[in-house]
């Protein structure tokens, strides 16, 4: 037999036996079907409309006696918006940077790390002009219009893009170093993902259940296997993208069925078609729990149910890896997700919510496993923690 013949069969042998001491989840994501190659495709920002930014809720260490629901002072011109929780960061029309709230770290951006409360706004000088804000627990990064990331807060590991410099907190903007070319932004808890202008992703922090890709180490990379991206989410331990072509694609860790696989379990570095969800136009993603919004206007979610965060009824905390419909919704024109918690803006303007109740109180104290409508001042325009963007 000749030598190469040899090789063959010694190489299926290996794959056979690798196989044979997977598990079944495991043996599932390996033969799961890869991300498919589509069109190309040259993702543009979302189109900004500028508002007033409301609240429903203190931030979390706020002084007893501040106001819960309110607008916030000064927000009136509003295109982007970021909350932590702890700290909430937003653009103006004018492409300038505010900030307000609890100081974790230097997660203000006003060039200290004590942690004090300011319940008015302030300008995070040295940034300019930027385009939106996202953040990764209390990390903020600001794309700015040239597609450059600037980055600040919590976390010096994520803000210098996954270098071992140590964790302690950066209290003025800096240029996270190689990000460029961005047009939108995907972070996770301890990890963040940018969507390039070309379709491609770029991830870096940690990496411990490969959503950087088939790669070591936890510096800046782009993610192989996914091309023609318009869209990108963290999901917790999975990283969703949706194709130019309205396919969705996962990678990660599947434990609790976010690569769409059945069983659940296992995990994998290469990118992985979820199924049933078509003609998808944005992503989102949750505390292990993922969403999609498609053409037609139907939400899909998918993950960990835990507080009702699929929307379908059930409370438990249960798994399904199967994309399901979020039933109960108008036509949604945008989606969102914050932990356990899902988002939708209908196209009139109306803003539902579903899952847990920290993020939905006072509206619905106790968690929703449905989708309920938050009332509002006006049309929301976008979301993010327990702070909406209500149109002019």
């Amino acid at each position: 037999m000749a030598a190469t013949s040899w090789l063959r069969v010694l190489v299926a042998g290996a794959a056979v036996l690798a196989l044979a001491g997977c598990s079944k989840a495991d043996r599932a994501v390996l033969g799961a079907p890869g991300c498919p190659e589509g069109p190309a495709a040259r993702p543009a920002p979302a189109p900004a409309r500028a508002g007033t930014v409301w609240t429903w809720a203190p931030h979390f260490q706020a002084p007893e006696g501040t106001p819960a629901r309110r607008a916030v002072p000064g927000w009136s011109d509003v295109v982007s918006v970021a909350d932590s929780g702890y700290t909430t960061v937003a653009v103006r029309a004018d492409g300038t940077v505010w900030s307000y709230g609890v100081n974790v770290e230097g997660s203000l951006g006003h060039g200290t790390r004590e942690r004090v409360y300011e319940a008015t706004p302030r300008q995070v000088t040295g940034i300019g002009p930027a385009r939106a804000v996202y953040n990764s627990g209390s990390t903020f990064y600001a794309v700015q219009r040239d597609g450059r990331v600037l980055g600040w807060g919590a976390d010096r590991f994520l803000v210098e893009a996954g270098r071992r410099r140590g964790h302690d907190g950066v209290s003025v903007p800096q240029s996270v170093p190689g990000v460029k070319g961005v047009v939108a932004m995907g972070p996770g808890l301890l990890n963040s993902f940018a969507l390039r202008g070309d379709g491609r992703v770029l991830g870096w922090g940690v990496n411990l259940t490969d959503v950087l890709g088939d790669t070591d180490g936890t510096r800046l990379t782009a993610v192989r296997g996914v091309s023609g991206a318009v869209g990108v989410a963290s999901a917790g331990e999975a990283v969703v993208a949706v194709k130019a072509d309205g396919r969705v694609c996962a990678w990660g860790n599947n434990a609790h069925g976010l690569l769409g696989v059945e069983p659940p379990g296992g995990q994998s570095g290469r990118p992985v078609r979820v199924p049933v969800v078509r003609g998808a136009v944005q992503v989102a993603g949750g505390e292990n729990v993922a969403y999609a919004l498609d053409r037609d206007g139907a939400v899909w979610a998918w993950g960990r149910g835990a507080s009702g965060s699929l929307g379908d009824g059930d409370t438990s905390d249960h798994v399904s890896a199967r994309p399901v419909r979020v039933a109960g919704l108008p036509r949604i024109s945008r989606i969102a997700a914050y932990q356990f918690t899902g988002y939708a803006i209908d196209t009139e303007g109306g803003l539902w919510g579903w899952g847990s109740g920290l993020a939905l109180a006072p509206n619905a104290p106790g968690g929703t496993a449905v989708p309920v409508r938050v009332p509002l001042p006006g049309p929301a325009v976008d979301v993010s923690g327990r702070h909406v963007i209500v149109a002019r």
